[in-house]
């Protein structure tokens, strides 16, 4: 008995860490990171369902830190789970982190195949769908095929809309806008940004805002609108730098050094290094942001020479070969 109620205590001490872990998973992806990762060899005295709770909010925290490795790590204790082909949304959960971290790293073409793979499972979370169809739109988008990509949000926004989910219709806004700048209507990018930002500011969510906010001192560069950095800088640059994302901050980085060049101020050799340098902390997270910099805004600050990455690569690690739920996936 009195082993039986040290096993409880242990198994309620657990159960609130992982509480805790969620609630510091949206504003500090890096402590539910933290607390996750210090007691992961002790949750074998979890149930099942629990265990795959842990591993799964393991996941997005390592998802939103872009801690790639432990993507890679998590994904595959969490296919050792027989059962977890039984629980749909956490299996669903798993390719949608998935498909996001293959995107990031440079591999579209399979990520669609996990949102695919996503999509024809018995999902009862309606807002698992959403993020699926606009995940899977990100990805058309990367590969340049735009009118699928907006099929995509066009479906997601009309089920947002019915469930009244203004976290997933900011998102939806942003994924638009980011199409939009990336395509050069930046009339088009601009309504749909701004809108986003709107609706992040009025549910309280920062990284919308951020999101949003970072796209539009992009535009207003590439458009020549200084009243509208000005207008943003203040707020988007302090938001950005209180978050965990060393992406953010050197996009950020890049965007202040491009307006300072926007305004006819020539760079120094130094301020050249340090762009470099932080466009290698990009490159590995986001093959896309990369990209984009370097095709838009680093000529204009004295940066030559930069070759292009190719966004859709053949993905060579063997994470999709033991997932077999799914038509097509290997």
């Amino acid at each position: 008995m009195i082993d039986s109620a040290r096993a409880e205590t242990a198994s309620e001490s657990l159960l609130s860490k992982l509480s805790e872990a969620k609630d510091y998973l949206r504003i500090q992806p890096s402590v539910s990171s933290r607390i996750l990762k210090k007691h992961l060899a002790n949750i074998g005295q979890l149930t099942i369902n629990d265990q795959l709770s842990w591993h799964q909010n393991l996941l997005r925290a390592s998802i939103a830190l872009n801690d790639l490795n432990q993507v890679e790590k998590t994904v595959k204790v969490m296919l050792s789970y027989p059962e977890l082909e039984k629980k749909t949304d956490k299996f669903v959960s798993l390719l949608s982190s998935l498909g996001i971290f293959l995107r990031r790293t440079g591999h579209p073409h399979e990520s669609i195949l996990l949102f695919n793979c996503g999509l024809e499972q018995p999902i009862k979370n309606g807002k698992q769908k959403i993020s699926l169809l606009i995940s899977k739109g990100s990805s058309l988008s990367s590969l340049n095929k735009y009118s699928q990509a907006k099929t995509m949000y066009a479906q997601a926004l009309q089920l947002a809309k019915q469930q009244n989910a203004e976290v997933l219709i900011s998102a939806i806004y942003n994924t638009l806008g980011i199409m939009a700048l990336k395509q050069g209507n930046y009339t088009l990018a601009k309504e749909y940004l701004i809108n986003a930002l709107q609706l992040s500011q009025k549910i309280s969510r920062r990284s919308g805002q951020i999101v949003a906010g970072l796209q539009l001192l992009r535009l207003s560069i590439l458009n020549n609108e200084p009243m509208l950095y000005d207008r943003l800088h203040y707020r988007i640059s302090r938001l950005t730098l209180v978050s965990e994302s060393e992406v953010r901050h050197a996009y950020l980085f890049w965007l202040e050094k491009a307006h300072k060049a926007s305004k006819g101020n020539k760079l120094s050799a130094q301020e050249q290094d340090e762009l470099l340098s932080k466009l290698d902390q990009i490159k590995p997270i986001s093959v896309s942001l990369y990209n984009q910099l370097v095709e838009t805004l680093a000529e204009p600050m004295g940066i030559t020479s930069l070759a292009l990455i190719n966004e859709s690569s053949e993905y060579q690690g063997d994470l999709l070969n033991n997932i077999h739920q799914c038509k097509n996936i290997e």
